[in-house]
């Protein structure tokens, strides 16, 4: 357990950190905290993975131990160690973090970070981020970074929709409108905690990298629809290589991670005989993103530039309380 040092929210409430299969042992204890409840508060149906298998790869399945299964008569193996970080208020939980470790890869995927809608605003948000990562690099001393994924925002987009409400005076949005915004928030957020996005070098636009489906139970007809695309966005641990040098490289190495690594061999793992035909699908669209990308120059770079952050500033001066 780690205690946060610092005044946020109720000067009288203590804040602490706890950490899944170091303070927080076992189901009864991790579902007692209230994190799963804080979960489905904070993400939208369609970001939540189940708690049920939350459970089960914090506890029992990505415990930093190899794991093998064969498809086809192929032998594959992986090795994770999934986290999640609980920061608490009283025994009970305010904030989220949710981490994995690659072993091959040495690489960290954030999966989700979240804190509560009444802490928000006081740099909370930032110092249980900056205690995770010290965490993280004491838990995986040989972790080279965090990775992880963002949703595009459209600049013109959100451009109309500021212009928009600048014009009329409207203060509510509609979802679309709040979706783009926030896909906007979200990418200043990780840009302000000094994370880079992968670019083509060439136009300095960043890389589209496309998730499979997250459902392997859905009909295979159903798994195209249910794909995602996402940017990626990338901070080196404090000491580590930087990967500016070999950034073309080391952007497949990011996409094998989070998409084979971490996503696929733990979904068909589940059932591998049953799940053939997903581990098919699913490293056939990995293995095109990667072949889209093979002769592309990469770089890393900031998220967000001078028109970016134009936007930001008129965005503020419209006051509108929109959580990330």
């Amino acid at each position: 357990m780690r205690v946060l040092d610092g005044s946020y929210g109720e000067a009288s409430q203590s804040l602490d950190i706890v950490v899944t299969r170091h303070d927080v042992l076992d189901e009864a204890a991790f579902r007692g905290t209230g994190v799963l409840d804080l979960y489905e508060e904070l993400f939208p149906a369609s970001e939540r993975d189940s708690p049920d298998d939350i459970v089960r790869w914090l506890l029992s399945d990505d415990v930093g131990e190899l794991r093998q299964f064969s498809v086809d008569g192929r032998t594959m193996s992986y090795r994770l160690d999934s986290r999640c970080f609980i920061l608490r208020a009283g025994g009970r939980a305010i904030g989220l973090g949710f981490f994995t470790y690659d072993h091959a890869s040495d690489l960290i995927f954030c999966n989700h970070v979240g804190i509560g809608r009444a802490w928000r605003g006081s740099g909370l948000a930032r110092a249980f981020y900056r205690e995770m990562v010290g965490m993280l690099d004491a838990l995986f001393p040989r972790n080279i970074g965090v990775v992880l994924e963002v949703e595009p925002f459209d600049r013109d987009r959100v451009a109309a929709i500021i212009a928009e409400l600048e014009r009329t005076g409207r203060r509510q949005l509609a979802a679309d409108e709040q979706d783009e915004i926030r896909r906007l928030l979200r990418a200043r957020w990780y840009d302000k905690l000094g994370y880079a996005v992968f670019c083509n070098a060439r136009t300095m636009q960043p890389l589209l990298c496309r998730s499979p489906c997250l459902d392997p139970c859905l009909p295979s007809s159903d798994w195209a629809a249910g794909e995602e695309n996402y940017w990626l966005m990338w901070q080196a641990r404090t000491g580590a290589p930087s990967a500016d040098g070999g950034a073309s490289e080391f952007w497949q190495n990011a996409i094998v991670a989070i998409y084979v690594e971490i996503l696929a061999k733990s979904l068909v793992d589940d059932d591998p005989n049953g799940r053939r035909d997903y581990w098919d699908y699913a490293t056939a669209l990995v293995a095109r993103t990667m072949q889209q990308t093979a002769t592309t120059d990469v770089r890393l770079a900031r998220c967000l530039g001078d028109e970016d952050s134009a936007l930001l500033s008129r965005w503020r001066r419209l006051a509108i309380d929109l959580s990330i």
